[in-house]
């Protein structure tokens, strides 16, 4: 490992191990008061898990081959998707949902899906800027950039057409909070796959991105148009779990499986 690299590889353990490990022994000392805190708890470290092992999938089987065959650049990579996870959930709050405060002090069951599903949005941003061959570090760094920003926008447009973020952390309306986990892991995936395949250029990577994340804004459209139907009424001040939470929830999922599958491989 060069210099540089090991440089990154230091930065991303103290970010992202010591940051993920202060963060959960923080939200631990609140479990015991909150009756809700030990089933959240649970669940939290459960979603953080998946989000490794798919990363740990991707890296194994997807990345370049330098990294795949070396096991200091999986470890290096690795504890960078962890940094990557721990900085963007520093900046949920930014977008309207504080995991700490909604998922625990709170009680508020509706953020949890919410949550899990931008933690599982952008851990498919940060893995889709790992397949594929490339000169360095940097490449992942800008890839992962460029899906992690279109995911971020995602969700600010979501709440700033929609009443969707408001339903789930002041609503506290658990199929709003599938919504939302749903569109931002659906969008996550869908940027992810656009930024994947061999570095060719800045400029390359930017128009093979506009290009392939498109399907993203039919997700966009269809979530505002569920959400004006779906909005909260007098009458039905929150919608019904199954039919208004879950089961838009997998449509959007299966609008990205079929999106990604329809554009054919990576380059």
């Amino acid at each position: 490992m060069s210099d540089d690299e090991i440089f990154v590889t230091a930065i991303a353990v103290l970010i992202g191990v010591g940051g993920w490990l202060w963060w959960l022994a923080n939200v631990r000392a609140i479990a015991p008061i909150r009756a809700a805190g030990r089933v959240s708890m649970g669940t939290v470290i459960g979603v953080l898990c998946l989000c490794l092992a798919i990363l740990a999938v991707i890296l194994r089987t997807a990345a370049a081959s330098d990294v795949r065959e070396a096991p200091q650049y999986l470890f290096m990579y690795m504890v960078l998707g962890l940094a990557w996870l721990r900085v963007a959930q520093w900046l949920f709050p930014m977008l309207g949902l504080h995991p700490r405060d909604d998922l625990l002090e709170r009680r508020n069951k509706a953020a949890l899906p919410a949550w899990a599903g931008a933690l599982i949005g952008v851990t498919c941003c940060y893995a889709g800027g790992n397949i594929g061959d490339g000169p360095g570090w940097w490449v992942v760094i800008f890839s992962a950039g460029l899906a992690s920003a279109a995911l971020a926008l995602t969700w600010l447009t979501a709440g700033q057409y929609t009443d969707l973020v408001e339903a789930v952390t002041v609503g506290r309306d658990p199929a709003a909070g599938w919504r939302l986990g749903a569109l931002l892991a659906s969008a996550g995936m869908i940027y992810g796959f656009a930024v994947t395949g061999d570095w060719v250029s800045t400029a390359a990577t930017v128009s093979d991105f506009l290009w392939r994340a498109a399907p993203a804004i039919v997700l966009v459209v269809a979530s505002v148009a569920t959400e004006r139907v779906l909005r909260p009424t007098a009458q039905r001040p929150n919608a019904p779990l199954i039919s208004g939470g879950v089961v838009p929830a997998i449509a959007y999922l299966a609008f990205a499986v079929a999106a990604i599958s329809l554009s054919g491989s990576p380059q």
